[in-house]
């Protein structure tokens, strides 16, 4: 029985696509608890650690569902772009969702939030997202 060989494509394949973002979405999340026991443990107040997690849960919809959307569509759009440019200029506006906990009683959800973002940009991030399509500038 004979098998045709696939021949190569210029463009990556959806699974590697979809698994580089998926990736990227676990980080953000496993970053994100941590981020927000840490502000749970640190937090000196009258609720508990699961009242912080719930809040945690529910900042979720404000931080961190614009942070992935704003990581996965620069990700896949900017292609021309030197990687370390591409994650400066990613962690400045990823800060700017952190500013709804400025309302918060302490100052601690917004400084580790903020920390959550930059660390989240300039480390731990996938990027490029699809190595296939990036060509940085030269300098």
């Amino acid at each position: 029985m004979m098998t045709r060989e696939a021949k190569p494509t210029p463009y990556p394949g959806a699974r590697r696509v979809l698994g580089r973002i998926g990736r990227l979405v676990l980080t953000y999340l496993a970053l994100y608890v941590v981020t927000w026991v840490i502000i749970g443990v640190f937090v000196s107040s009258e609720d508990s650690l699961t009242d912080i997690m719930w809040f945690g849960s529910g900042m979720l919809a404000v931080t961190g569902i614009p942070t992935l959307l704003l990581a996965i569509l620069a990700g896949v759009c900017h292609t021309r772009m030197d990687v370390t440019t591409f994650r400066a200029a990613l962690a400045f506006p990823m800060m700017f969702f952190a500013w709804p906990l400025i309302a918060a009683t302490w100052a601690s959800p917004l400084v580790f939030q903020v920390l959550c973002q930059i660390a989240f940009a300039a480390y731990l991030m996938p990027a490029p997202l699809v190595p296939e399509n990036w060509t940085a500038k030269p300098r």
